[in-house]
């Protein structure tokens, strides 16, 4: 039986490729998306969430929308990263459909209230988790387990200590890493040590179906921006792999129990940073940290974009 998931996103370029890797997939079922400010704003996310179900004729999937800005209003945006519509400045055809009535906190009690045990994936800044959790603690006996892409247990990519979901948004972050609820962290590790270069990106050949095309497609404001920030065109994952890692424990190679604790610190350089602590006490949540993925595992769920295309 198909596993039962709801994702939350910020949908940026790789959390499309995520999305997209979660529809091609049959292990699990898409059971809604809520939609939250971060890569890019969140009327962008919520245009770029259901153009990608109607290109793949999954307009039954409900969407709502989020979060506005961060809890304390961090005006922080990726549209270097992600482009100025958050993906890469490619424009999918209008949706024929639009998000629902009810916000990101109802959408997602009404989703675990039909699908109790369901797992929620977040791809982006907390803000909706902690909100939903916060106006209905029944979630915490609904949710089997959270896994978030965040965080960083070496260097960041916003800052020296902090990666950019964890730092959009440290409040959310602390809140949601205290719920009762098991948490498994995709980090920001995992991510740097898995890339690709252009050319193996492009040896996947998946330009051979429309919905390989649109991964390829959409990809390339990324390598833009890796060349300009490292001299080097190489692509990472960190969404897609969070997604395979729900598809396929095996995915992830390398795990590690850890307490974190937030740099709620406001002014601070650390600020947004997850700090590692050795005492229950002195965290904000206890986590299943991934610290490194199977690349040839990943590299073969990625290709049912392809394979599964929907035209």
């Amino acid at each position: 039986m198909a596993e039962k998931i709801f994702i939350d996103t910020d949908c940026g370029i790789d959390d499309a490729v995520a999305i997209m890797l979660a529809l091609s997939s049959t292990e699990v079922e898409l059971t809604g998306i809520s939609c939250v400010a971060g890569n890019t704003t969140l009327d962008n996310v919520v245009k770029n969430v259901c153009g990608l179900l109607t290109f793949y004729g999954r307009t039954d999937i409900p969407v709502y929308r989020g979060c506005t800005t961060s809890l304390l209003r961090n005006p922080h945006r990726a549209e270097h990263v992600h482009g100025d519509n958050g993906l890469g400045g490619v424009v999918l055809e209008s949706p024929e459909k639009n998000a629902e009535k009810e916000d990101a906190a109802a959408g997602l009690l009404k989703a675990a209230k039909a699908n109790p045990g369901m797992k929620l994936i977040t791809l982006g800044p907390l803000t909706n988790i902690a909100a939903a959790f916060n106006l209905h603690p029944e979630l915490s006996s609904l949710v089997s387990e959270i896994i978030m892409m965040g965080g960083a247990v070496g260097d960041g990519n916003v800052t020296a200590w902090a990666e950019f979901n964890f730092f959009f948004d440290p409040e959310a972050i602390a809140y949601s890493l205290g719920i009762d609820v098991p948490v498994k962290l995709l980090s920001w590790d995992a991510t740097v040590s898995f890339a690709l270069t252009e050319k193996e990106f492009f040896d996947l050949k998946m330009d051979e179906a429309p919905a390989g095309d649109l991964f390829n497609r959409v990809q390339k404001h990324y390598f833009d921006f890796r060349e300009q920030v490292s001299g080097k065109r190489i692509i990472n994952f960190p969404d897609p792999l969070t997604v395979a890692c729900v598809i396929d424990p095996e995915v992830a190679e390398v795990t590690e129990t850890m307490h974190l604790r937030m740099n709620l610190t406001r002014g601070d350089d650390k600020r947004g940073a997850s700090v590692r602590v050795s005492d229950t006490d002195e965290a904000d949540g206890t986590a299943e940290v991934i610290m490194k993925c199977s690349q040839d595992r990943f590299l073969r769920l990625i290709k049912r974009i392809k394979e599964n295309s929907p035209r």
